[in-house]
């Protein structure tokens, strides 16, 4: 899937990003692999304020 969008950012956090790229990697590969970074630090925040609540649910197996 291509998008034509522009996505408008300044100077410096466009270069933090291309300073964020791994070799051979294209700007949308870094983008993509920075999204799911940052949803798997969501995920782990969450199950971490979970257990510090010690809000469990007891399964029958």
């Amino acid at each position: 899937m291509s998008a034509a969008e522009n996505i408008a950012v300044s100077e410096e956090t466009y270069n933090q990003i291309l300073d964020l790229r791994h070799p051979g990697e294209t700007l949308d590969d870094t983008l993509a692999r920075l999204v799911e970074t940052v949803k798997k630090k969501r995920l782990t925040d969450e199950i971490e304020e979970i257990m510090a609540r010690n809000e469990f649910v007891e399964l029958d197996l």
